[in-house]
């Protein structure tokens, strides 16, 4: 919820205070769950949500075809410099956090094989370039999270994403 007054909500910044994380905070925990997944010391403030459990689901499918012919598969996932928005939400006191996380995703098949391209988008930017056994495609994924206020019980949560491939090249 938002407040309408006149003017509309009021924007936040990286460093609100009076939540269970730091808009920045709360961006820099997100990315190292992605990252390290159950293992990540945040997993336990952050509520579970769709654009994680579909990362998962491709990876886990990936890593079939990987396993079958000693491939491997590595997702990186880091936080660029100044790329966050922040909404008050007034209403309850929590914020509104759009940032952008860059990944890197790198295929090594295994074997003698070609590493081909994950999706129709990574087919139209990878083009008719030659494949090798390595593939690495560059995104840029834009998360959505609410930070709850500090003392409320609620965890951080994804409410939003998009995941884009910008690079698709051969290694």
């Amino acid at each position: 919820k938002f407040e309408v007054p006149k003017l509309g909500s009021e924007m936040g910044t990286a460093k609100d205070a009076k939540l269970v994380a730091t808009p920045a905070e709360a961006v820099s925990e997100y990315c190292d769950l992605l990252n390290k997944g159950d293992a990540s010391a945040y997993k336990k403030k952050i509520a579970d949500d769709m654009f994680r459990s579909d990362l998962e689901k491709l990876s886990a499918t990936v890593q079939q075809g990987m396993e079958a012919n000693k491939g491997t598969q590595q997702q990186v996932f880091t936080v660029p410099k100044d790329q966050i928005k922040i909404m008050r939400s007034a209403a309850d006191g929590g914020d509104l956090v759009v940032a952008r996380i860059d990944s890197t995703w790198t295929r090594q098949a295994g074997e003698g094989r070609e590493s081909l391209p994950a999706s129709d988008e990574e087919k139209a930017l990878f083009g008719n370039g030659k494949a090798t056994s390595t593939m690495k495609t560059s995104y840029v994924n834009v998360i959505a999270l609410y930070v709850p206020p500090a003392n409320s019980g609620q965890k951080i949560t994804a409410v939003g994403s998009e995941r884009q491939p910008v690079k698709v090249e051969a290694l």
